[in-house]
């Protein structure tokens, strides 16, 4: 599970789930403004980005 995490930690963590049965990742959907942008959900699945790496860009202050 998680709780208040950004994008990023949920970009990292969300490289785990097609080892695991259930996960809980919902911590950007908490937040009232994010830093990053990237994973995104669809009715209960992660979308994925085709930037490199964990697939987050940090949004400009």
């Amino acid at each position: 599970g998680c709780m208040n995490e950004s994008s990023v930690g949920t970009a990292a963590i969300a490289q785990l789930p097609p080892l695991l049965d259930h996960v809980d990742m919902d911590g950007p959907l908490l937040l009232s403004e994010d830093i990053a942008s990237g994973v995104q959900f669809d009715n209960g699945k992660i979308i994925y980005t085709n930037k490199p790496g964990i697939g987050i860009a940090i949004d400009p202050f």
